[in-house]
């Protein structure tokens, strides 16, 4: 039946090996004629569908910084508008191979809560919906039930880092615990205060940290001094993952984006993300474009994989297939894993919940009948 066509096609899913799935090549992905596959199959190129524990990819070294690369860089505008449109255009799986995408988008998740109402109680919520993002009988339903999805981080401000380390240990969940810090969201603290954010979160138990960049430096061409404040946030992050959050709607065009975003790396960036969430403009398409070819060129000039995070205004199953969709189409099935790609969101799981609810029962649930995050 219905229910059961996601479980054996993701049984086939797990039996293919990796080098049939794609090329070494960001963005290089086998035909999939050549590997026998047929239309239906190919939207489940993407690796297990969960994960019983996150762990993130060998971190980035980074390099010097390279001013010569930044003084030759153009972004044909055009281009990337265009680009963006043709990734829209593009067709989204249907019915069972939907639920199959989203399932793996729910895995990508650091689901997020940066309110000014914080409290112990709705970080403790947040971490047991990270823990069973998808109600247990609706995974049933699909025999998915003892597989273990779970998103794949809770992120939080640093001040509550201790509440989630809590009652995720309480759980008995490796589940990382992110935390922005360096004055997030607009990074207008002095040097020193942004530092001793990441050290204490760091302190309390966050294993990723997300930092925000000093805008003021992109926009006015100060790179190398915005490379020496990353590399000292790095230094502070000490074994913990670092985040380098861009807030692109701050940064005015594809360039300072483009830049903003090699500097990041070359600075020892583990993952470049779109957004606070906070900005007027958050994640959109083109400039995901823009911020992927980056990865992908610093990939072939150092061979050091950083990951890609969107974060801000994605709210429905379908805007995450698109996501989905973009990194498969641009930097190819290696980038989607948790440990390169991942989800900013507060409300997107509530709607993959949805969507999963209406192919197991063929009705919609209101939003009341979920549990919420």
């Amino acid at each position: 039946g219905p229910r059961t066509e996601i479980k054996d096609l993701v049984k086939k899913l797990l039996k293919l090996k990796k080098e049939q799935l794609c090329c070494q090549q960001p963005g290089g992905s086998v035909p999939v004629d050549q590997v026998g596959l047929g239309l239906e199959e190919r939207t489940l190129l993407l690796g297990p569908v969960t994960h019983l524990s996150v762990k993130m990819s060998a971190r980035n070294p980074g390099t010097d910084l390279d001013l010569e690369w930044l003084s030759k860089v153009r972004v044909n505008t055009q281009a990337v508008l265009k680009r963006a449109q043709h990734i829209q255009g593009l067709k989204l799986p249907k019915k069972q191979w939907q639920t199959a995408w989203l399932l793996k988008a729910a895995s990508f998740i650091d689901l997020t809560t940066l309110a000014g109402d914080d409290t112990p109680s709705n970080v403790h919520r947040l971490c047991v919906k990270a823990i069973l993002p998808v109600r247990n009988d609706l995974l049933r339903g699909m025999d998915m039930h003892d597989k273990g999805l779970t998103t794949a981080a809770v992120c939080v401000y640093p001040s509550r880092v201790a509440d989630a380390v809590r009652s995720l240990k309480a759980a008995n969940s490796s589940l990382p615990v992110a935390s922005v810090a360096t004055g997030f969201p607009a990074g207008q603290t002095p040097l020193e205060t942004r530092l001793q954010e990441v050290r204490m979160a760091v302190r309390d138990g966050a294993t990723e940290i997300d930092i925000v960049i000093n805008r003021t430096l992109a926009l006015t061409g100060k790179w190398e001094a915005m490379y020496r404040e990353i590399v000292q946030f790095r230094e502070a992050c000490g074994d913990a993952h670092m985040k380098t959050i861009l807030a692109t709607g701050d940064l005015g065009t594809f360039t300072n984006i483009y830049k903003a975003s090699i500097v990041a790396m070359m600075a020892g960036s583990d993952f470049i993300k779109t957004s606070t969430g906070k900005e007027a403009i958050n994640a959109t398409y083109p400039v995901a474009i823009v911020m992927v070819r980056a990865i992908r060129d610093y990939f072939l000039r150092t061979g050091h994989k950083v990951g890609f995070k969107p974060a801000g205004g994605i709210r429905t199953a379908q805007e995450a297939l698109v996501w989905l969709t973009l990194i498969k189409e641009e930097l190819g099935n290696d980038w989607l894993h948790p440990h390169l790609f991942r989800l900013g969101a507060s409300s997107l799981l509530a709607d993959i919940e949805r969507q999963v609810y209406h192919h197991v029962t063929g009705q919609y649930a209101a939003y009341h009948e979920l549990p919420m995050a």
